[in-house]
């Protein structure tokens, strides 16, 4: 009975404790590196909107990054991706390629946009043209990716679209009201980007969650 119950613990642990402590381990680490380098002489400072938004895009980052080096080395990528195997993992191979990719270009984009306009290191010209070109070349990448998508997948990506849509609703709506009454400070244009870039990741998480997964494998 006990050796029963304490069985998928262990395999709990085995699947998801490792993973996720190297994980944490490596987003604070980044995020410790990228506080430095904003308080470098280098930068010299941002705003705290401009802070926001890349540890938002160094999530995006560190996501993609574990997705394409899955696919680099399929054996060791079922170990920390949730796949069954490696073979699951190359049959997904074109889906995590142009999801990840996609997730790469709109963190650079999102990172380089809170370097420039008032204040920050960055000519906000070449910024912003960088900027539209990841953009459009992310979105382009993400339809590619949802072509690839099997009924789940696609049951999934429709279920945050429309879970995207409530909460950014509700959070820039209700900010907008509260704004517009004097009651609060009026969102910046960056916080608006950002808000779209958290409510999409948490969204996508939830409706995984909700189509089970992130259920062990």
């Amino acid at each position: 009975m006990t050796t029963d119950l304490e069985t998928p613990n262990k395999g709990w642990i085995h699947k998801w404790g490792v993973p996720l402590g190297v994980g944490a381990i490596a987003g604070f680490l980044s995020t410790l590196l990228i506080l430095n380098i904003i308080d470098s002489d280098a930068v010299g400072g941002l705003s705290t909107s401009s802070e926001i938004a890349i540890l938002v895009a160094l999530v995006y980052f560190l996501t993609a990054v574990a997705v394409l080096a899955g696919l680099l080395s399929p054996k060791l990528g079922a170990k920390f991706l949730n796949v069954q195997d490696a073979e699951e993992l190359r049959e997904q191979s074109s889906l995590l390629l142009y999801s990840g990719g996609a997730m790469a270009l709109w963190a650079a984009a999102l990172a380089a946009l809170a370097l420039t306009g008032e204040g920050g290191p960055l000519a906000p010209e070449p910024v912003v043209a960088g900027a539209v070109i990841a953009l459009v070349a992310g979105a382009w990448l993400a339809l590619k990716a949802y072509r690839f998508s099997d009924e789940l997948m696609s049951a999934v990506n429709l279920e945050a679209t429309a879970l995207s849509y409530l909460v950014t609703f509700v959070v820039l709506g209700g900010w907008a009201i509260l704004a517009h009454a004097g009651m609060a400070i009026a969102p910046a244009p960056l916080d608006m980007l950002t808000t779209f870039y958290a409510v999409v990741l948490a969204a996508t998480f939830v409706a995984a969650g909700r189509r089970g997964m992130l259920n062990q494998r």
